[in-house]
């Protein structure tokens, strides 16, 4: 394991896109591992467990939702990671919030997922 290679957390409650987006990220050089967490529940596990680097959270799930997610993530004294919102909400209202509560990236699944693999890459060479 490179040292400034990433751990990541992925939380989204479609298994399908969990797996594309796992199965994607696991093949670049600057990720250590890839997590995936269907659940608030499971990411807040996971998080203490594994204190990935890098989080990226879709906006809407069922229960807890990413941008409660994002506050209690934002509101711990654990290290923090950077925060991607994946979503495919366009709407301005929940970029501005997102980003408002400390989220680092906004992305919309349906035309910038491509862009984790540059944010990754950056996020490793200033570990380096």
């Amino acid at each position: 394991m490179k040292t400034n290679a990433l751990n990541v957390l992925l939380v989204d409650d479609v298994n399908i896109v969990l797996q594309k987006m796992k199965m994607f990220l696991s093949i670049v050089p600057s990720v250590n591992r890839v997590d995936t967490a269907d659940s608030a529940d499971q990411a807040y596990s996971l998080l203490e467990s594994n204190q990935p680097q890098l989080v990226v959270l879709d906006v809407n799930m069922p229960g807890t939702s990413g941008i409660d997610m994002l506050k209690k993530i934002r509101s711990s004294e654990r290290p923090q990671p950077v925060v991607v919102m994946l979503t495919n909400q366009k709407e301005k209202i929940f970029k501005d919030t997102c980003l408002s509560l400390g989220a680092d990236y906004y992305l919309d699944k349906s035309k910038d997922f491509l862009c984790l693999p540059e944010i990754i890459r950056e996020l490793s060479a200033k570990r380096a």
